[in-house]
């Protein structure tokens, strides 16, 4: 994978993309759309949305509407490569220069599950509509929303049915070689594809310059807005280090279990201490496992856990076909603040299944990864600036209009909330108490008080309180809280209460995308007492 590549690619693309729909925004609000009456008043709802979303938030929305479209285009271009589309929907080849479901749309080879406007469609490539430029493109772009649309009863996160202004706002070249669907196709290698991380990196780089942005204002004196945490703290954690935390962690639960399993061939980072704990959780079944990321990004660490767990059952004698469904149903847990990290773990373990398993999407199960929102409840307000530090009351329930329903996201949130599980691992935000805006000061103050120093630390407990008694809890974080003395009550914690499984000292240079000594890293795997 070409990260250098990728990071120019992406960066680049955003500030193209918002500079695209900025001039198109403007276009549409503009007299000289307005003037042409049959065209404007076919869209007529849709311009007024766009007025209002635009009035309101200016930056935000061209924000939203350029990361759609990117987002989707790169997922596409992952799903084309791995075959999971039925026929290329953006990729093209040597041979043959526009992508292959256009070729067979033209020829009138249409997917039934594909809600196109067929006569339009063929009146657009038969030249029959007046007043368009290109019709050939505009062709295209119906069938590009229309793959998407279909995709959104699949994976209802990555192709979240979208505004009629949305579509709108698609950029209008999508079929020429300067295209942004060439683009995407020409900077995303087979090679990058071969792996989904490359999903999570190009969101990691995507973001970037409006994490340098987040930093500027720091140094100003500027506190870290809710809405700013996710770009403040997203850091794409090293393959080998997800490795070795979830070997040490979700490995080591099973290999206590099974002493005898042939897992550990398959564990490069797997570390075998002299003296394991006499004390560990029973484990009877492969379904029993429970695995939390409670940060999650954009999957890495659950993306891995997938991979294990596969193996696992893969050993049990589970069939092939039914793997997938179990691992997803039972097993895998994540959460974050950030919308589009969770959308993109979702898509993960959805890309991850499906390869698994070619018939998944029939099963149309869906992981159990979640956007925390505060519901309009009490018990989850301020939730994004808190994040799953909340702990919600048991005691209460969702009212979800006059019926009283709840929702599939609500009952996921509060589970991962409320629960103890048997592994937790992730890569915690990094924020001192200098970067906390009040809210979220006075929150880990009271409490957390032992670590309310930087929020990697607070995690720490919650991570802890997450963790099933004699269960596994596994992070990357800075190595301050090992000598500082505003972290001494934190260390007694700890020592007098768990068990220090193993812990790998990086110091500097762990992210490669870190330059300096800017962040000293430690690994750890604590395994959680009584």
């Amino acid at each position: 994978m070409n990260k250098s590549a990728l990071k120019k690619f992406a960066t680049s693309m955003r500030l193209e993309l918002i500079s695209m729909i900025k001039t198109k925004i403007d276009y549409l609000l503009s007299n000289a759309y307005k003037e042409n009456l049959a065209l404007y008043d076919t869209n007529k709802v849709s311009i007024q949305q766009i007025e209002e979303r635009y009035a309101k938030d200016s930056e935000d929305f061209i924000e939203e509407v350029a990361y759609t479209w990117f987002n989707r285009l790169v997922a596409l271009r992952f799903m084309d490569v791995n075959e999971i589309t039925s026929s290329s929907v953006i990729s093209t080849s040597d041979e043959q220069p526009i992508p292959q479901s256009f070729v067979e749309a033209k020829s009138g080879n249409i997917e039934e599950s594909l809600n196109l406007n067929k006569e339009l469609f063929f009146d657009l490539i038969d030249n029959k509509v007046s007043g368009v430029q290109d019709s050939n493109n505009e062709a295209y772009k119906m069938l590009f929303i229309s793959v998407c649309n279909k995709y959104a009863n699949i994976l209802p996160t990555q192709f979240e049915k979208i505004n009629d202004y949305t579509e709108l706002l698609l950029p209008e070249d999508m079929l020429s070689p300067n295209s942004i669907r060439a683009k995407v196709v020409s900077s995303m290698s087979k090679e990058d594809c071969k792996d989904i991380e490359v999903i999570g990196w190009l969101y990691q780089f995507y973001i970037s310059e409006k994490k340098d942005d987040v930093f500027a204002k720091l140094k100003k004196n500027q506190k870290i807005t809710p809405s700013n945490i996710p770009a403040a703290t997203q850091l794409f954690t090293p393959h080998w280090i997800v490795k070795y935390m979830v070997e040490n962690s979700l490995g080591k639960l099973w290999m206590l279990n099974n002493p005898n399993s042939n897992l550990k061939e398959n564990m490069k980072y797997y570390i075998e201490n002299s003296d394991e704990p006499a004390e560990f959780i029973k484990i009877s079944s492969p379904q029993e496992i429970t695995f939390l990321d409670p940060c999650c990004g954009s999957g890495h660490t659950l993306t891995y856990a997938f991979d294990l767990l596969s193996k696992i059952y893969e050993e049990e004698g589970y069939s092939k076909s039914e793997i997938p469904a179990l691992i997803l149903q039972n097993n895998l847990f994540g959460c974050d603040i950030d919308k589009r990290a969770s959308v993109l773990a979702n898509f993960a373990l959805t890309m991850k299944a499906r390869l698994y398993h070619k018939r998944f999407f029939k099963k149309q199960i869906l992981p159990n990864i979640v956007e925390l929102q505060d519901f309009g409840s009490d018990e989850f307000a301020g939730i994004k600036n808190f994040g799953s530090l909340i702990i919600p009351p048991k005691t209460k329930s969702f009212d979800d209009g006059i019926f009283g329903q709840t929702t599939r996201e609500y009952e996921i949130q509060k589970k991962i909330l409320s629960n103890e599980f048997h592994c937790v691992v992730t890569n915690p935000p990094y924020m001192g108490s200098k970067g906390m805006n009040k809210e979220l000061s006075d929150f880990v103050k009271k409490r957390y008080p032992d670590s309310k120093s930087d929020l990697f630390a607070v995690f720490m407990e919650r991570g802890l309180e997450l963790t099933k008694p004699h269960g596994f809890m596994s992070m990357i974080n800075q190595h301050s809280w090992m000598f500082l003395s505003s972290y001494e009550k934190l260390r007694i914690k700890i020592i007098k209460n768990h068990k220090i499984d193993t812990l790998v000292h990086l110091g500097a240079r762990a992210f490669e995308e870190i330059g300096g000594e800017v962040v000293q890293s430690v690994a750890f795997v604590l395994q959680k007492g009584e």
